[in-house]
């Protein structure tokens, strides 16, 4: 009895709540995090609607550089690095997006988001694609809807993330920044939560045992209450991995572009999810383009140059289940996701079988 109750008490420790928690797991990192994903200088901003048709709420924008753009000397700024992010809520018309841009030099270390002026010069001024000359990369979460398990839609389930309005709120912790933003779709019960965060250090938040990094932004995606006809029944949700047309290769459960002069910049896909308090695979299927970008489109093609490709992702969640936390993710250098293969739920393990030993 003792036993169990200590192992009681090592997994309620371990394993995350499921509110949003921006506290980091205690003991637990990224892969070669002081290598790859060491603190940079960063800055973020909510960006307030002001009626402006394009931008249907406030808008979480990001900025992570290699040194300090106000006080590097040219020679430091002429090899910096710098990433830049849009982060735009789910509302009606609207799927939630977030975009990631990767450039070196000057130009882009020097670059300023902290206005809807510079949001707009950003995006439709040619600065994303001129100034962040890495790359430029988007995620975007579709809809969710009940799937049989022979892979057959069934019908009238279909929740798209663009059905109504939300008012996003500002999320704040000691090293993370971002945005959260609660829904009520029309046609399920369900509540669903979408939140990015930048983290100003590398490791797994307790919200989503989601790994975070400086040189990431992360969108998490909490279903909450989803109900299915049939138990046997499973949730897909429909991402979109997003490139400008022709640019890109996908690896994996990651669209990749590469270079050899530079970090690659990245979009991806986990491969794992939350479940009542555990993490648990999930199957993810990368294939072929989503037609169908509502508003968001224009915004897409001005950020990314002209055209755009998509990899549709089915992500297939476990038969049954009506809620869970999933969080696609983007970013350059080493993809985030396959850094964070230490993660809590395999501490928990350790901690299980250490105490297992010593008591048995």
């Amino acid at each position: 009895m003792r036993a169990f109750v200590v192992l009681a008490v090592l997994a309620a420790a371990v394993l995350a709540s499921t509110e949003l928690n921006v506290d980091f797991v205690s003991g637990e990192n990224l892969t070669d995090a002081e290598a790859n994903f060491k603190f940079r200088f960063q800055k973020t901003a909510m960006i307030p609607n002001l009626l402006l048709p394009v931008f249907p709420s406030d808008v979480f924008v990001w900025s992570s550089v290699s040194v300090d753009a106000d006080a590097a000397d040219s020679k430091a700024l002429a090899s910096a690095d710098a990433l830049a992010g849009v982060a735009i809520p789910p509302n009606r018309g609207f799927f939630p997006v977030g975009i990631v841009g990767f450039g070196t030099g000057k130009a882009s270390a020097q670059v300023k988001i902290d206005s809807l002026e510079s949001l707009q010069k950003l995006i439709f001024g040619g600065s994303f694609k001129g100034d962040f000359n890495a790359g430029v990369v988007a995620m975007a979460a579709f809809y969710i809807g009940e799937y049989t398990a022979d892979g057959d839609f069934v019908e009238g389930t279909a929740v798209p993330l663009s059905d109504e309005s939300c008012d996003p709120e500002s999320v704040k912790g000691d090293d993370i920044h971002g945005m959260t933003c609660t829904m009520s779709p029309k046609n399920t019960p369900a509540k669903i939560t979408v939140t990015y965060v930048t983290s100003e250090k590398a490791g797994i938040l307790k919200y989503g045992q989601t790994p975070v990094s400086p040189r990431s932004m992360e969108m998490i995606i909490k279903v909450d209450g989803f109900k299915l006809t049939k138990k046997e029944n499973h949730i897909r949700m429909v991402l979109g991995l997003i490139t400008a047309s022709g640019s890109g290769e996908v690896e994996g459960n990651a669209k990749v572009i590469k270079s050899e002069d530079h970090d690659d910049v990245y979009v991806a896909a986990s491969e794992y999810a939350i479940v009542d308090d555990e993490r648990v695979q999930v199957d993810v299927n990368v294939k072929g383009g989503f037609d169908d970008l509502g508003s968001v489109e224009a915004v897409l093609k001005a950020a990314l140059g002209g055209s755009v490709d998509i990899q549709k992702v089915d992500v297939d969640f476990p038969a049954g289940e009506e809620s869970f936390i999933y969080d696609p993710a983007a970013g350059s250098g080493s993809n985030v996701y396959l850094a964070g293969a230490s993660t809590a739920a395999l501490s928990l393990l350790a901690a299980l079988v250490c105490a297992l030993l010593y008591f048995f």
